[in-house]
């Protein structure tokens, strides 16, 4: 009877993992709900020259905006490229994906995505120059997003500086 298991034991590390993935069902389940009846949307892949007014213009179609914040280059607090959009009601926010997800503005197809709310301190880009992570490692110039990849921008500078 030592070594034998009953109906509904478990042994050690797979007892810890049933744990870890009954935890991580459950944060995915608040999360799928938080998201089912938020009024924040996420948008991305904005040109660094968008203005909130021009953001406001476009997104105030759909219907009233309760506020928007502007994603920021955490060292410069310049804008990076996204933003946050809350709407007063579910439906509004509703309208917004349905018919402004994948439209142009200021040259650039945005992308829309619910979001879970925004919470102070998300406004700034997560890269280690302090814009988005991605714009650090582009190698193709793009004029929206102020040129190349900060990366490459570096590595260019760094050149010009050994050729002086």
């Amino acid at each position: 009877m030592g070594g034998e298991l009953h109906s509904g034991q478990v042994r050690g590390h797979e007892a810890s993992r049933q744990r870890g993935s009954l935890c991580l069902q459950g944060s995915w389940y608040l999360q799928e709900k938080t998201l089912k009846f938020s009024t924040t949307l996420y948008v991305g892949n904005l040109s660094f020259y968008t203005t909130e007014e021009q953001i406001q213009e476009l997104f105030s179609k759909c219907g009233d905006i309760k506020r928007i914040v502007m994603g920021l280059d955490k060292v410069k607090k310049t804008p990076c490229g996204f933003c946050f959009i809350e709407y007063r009601t579910r439906v509004e926010a509703e309208h917004a994906m349905r018919f402004i997800n994948g439209t142009r503005l200021d040259d650039r197809i945005i992308r829309t995505d619910w979001d879970a709310g925004f919470k102070e301190g998300r406004q700034f880009g997560r890269g280690k120059t302090g814009g988005q992570v991605r714009d650090e490692y582009r190698t193709d110039y793009d004029v929206g997003r102020g040129g190349f990849g900060k990366i490459i921008q570096m590595q260019k500078t760094n050149q010009q500086t050994m050729i002086y």
